[in-house]
């Protein structure tokens, strides 16, 4: 089995500190293959929940009166909260876009493409439901840094322009360190060998 590099608190909040940085220097985050950046300027980190405190699956109905558009949020979990089933961080954007980014350590295109469905599901619903939506676009990014190349997961139609997958060498770019590790682990190193530079 794959070691898991993706999990753990220390490791998530690397993860947020590296975006929150890389947002603040450029002004926006998750340009890939097809898809425009978000524009985000990050100021600040902070902890929350879009879902109810011990109902991962229950949005809260309130995120007008508290999201700000400067903010890097790694999801609440523990210590009587629920697991949060969509992701590990969220921000707002300028243009009114909820971000849901999940960060996973799954390495096969069917674990990851599971994943991927559960974020359809709940654009789907999310989908004219203005209550739900709160006068906010929702979007997704899956960062799958243990995909290979050659695996390849892809979005429905349906919901490609709501949801991103960025994997292998490209979400490892991302997440900065997250590439030294692997090289230093030599897990992929055929990845590294074999894996095309625009991969992504």
């Amino acid at each position: 089995r794959s070691l898991d590099l993706t999990g753990g608190k220390p490791l998530e909040y690397a993860y947020a500190w590296v975006l929150a940085v890389e947002s603040s220097v450029e002004g926006r985050l998750f340009a890939s293959q097809g898809h425009d950046p978000f524009d985000f300027e990050c100021s600040a980190i902070d902890t929350d929940r879009l879902f109810e405190d011990r109902d991962a699956k229950t949005l809260k109905m309130n995120l007008k009166d508290w999201l700000q558009r400067d903010t890097l949020y790694l999801v609440k979990e523990g210590n009587g909260f629920d697991t949060h089933y969509l992701c590990d961080i969220f921000f707002l954007t300028k243009n009114r876009e909820i971000v849901l980014v999940d960060v996973t350590g799954l390495d096969t295109d069917d674990q990851v493409t599971k994943k991927v469905n559960k974020h359809v599901r709940f654009m789907r619903k999310i989908a004219g439901n203005k209550k739900m939506a709160q006068k906010f676009k929702w979007r997704s990014v899956v960062l799958a840094p243990g995909l290979k190349g050659k695996d390849t997961v892809e979005v429905p139609k349906e919901a490609r322009k709501s949801i991103r997958v960025i994997q292998g060498r490209a979400a490892r770019g991302y997440l900065r360190g997250l590439q030294q590790i692997y090289r230093y682990t030599r897990q992929f190193e055929e990845d590294e060998d074999g894996e095309d530079e625009e991969d992504g």
